[in-house]
């Protein structure tokens, strides 16, 4: 009967060696941060240091730019970025938890195709479940502001 107690105990250190390989296989999540002109992104398995590095790379690289850490999607799945262009400015939508890069597409085209005031979209790069960014160049739709109906 005392020896049954243990049972638990001996399983779990016997499992510990096993411990860094489990915690490799673990999915990754991806953080953003968001400047003016630009977004930085960084792969982890924990929110708060994902957002910290991105937050980071853009203090680094966004020319004084006030930085905010924007998102934090787990697991990362697929993500894509796009530049949506209204009458006055410009804005980046992120998307990511997708299943695939055809549905990460596919869902960027469809949030283009419901805004109304949305004048052009580019979608301009997406990031595997990995972190491994392609960048996508003329990739872009006309949005309804544009005068064409969304069934394009």
């Amino acid at each position: 009967m005392r020896h049954a107690r243990l049972l638990p105990v001996v399983a779990l250190l016997a499992a510990c060696p096993f411990a860094p390989a489990f915690a490799q296989d673990m999915p990754l999540g991806i953080g953003f941060a968001q400047a003016e002109e630009g977004t930085w992104w960084c792969n982890g398995a924990r929110a708060d240091t994902a957002l910290e590095c991105a937050t980071r790379k853009c203090e680094a690289e966004s020319g004084g730019q006030e930085c905010r850490a924007t998102r934090w999607c787990f697991p990362a799945g697929w993500t894509a970025l796009m530049v949506v262009w209204l009458p006055e400015f410009h804005s980046t939508h992120v998307l990511c938890g997708m299943p695939g890069e055809e549905a990460a597409t596919a869902a960027m085209r469809a949030i283009c195709d419901a805004g109304d005031e949305f004048s052009q979209c580019d979608l301009v790069l997406t990031i595997d479940p990995d972190g491994k960014q392609s960048d996508l160049i003329g990739l872009s739709w006309p949005g309804p502001a544009a005068g064409e109906s969304p069934s394009r």
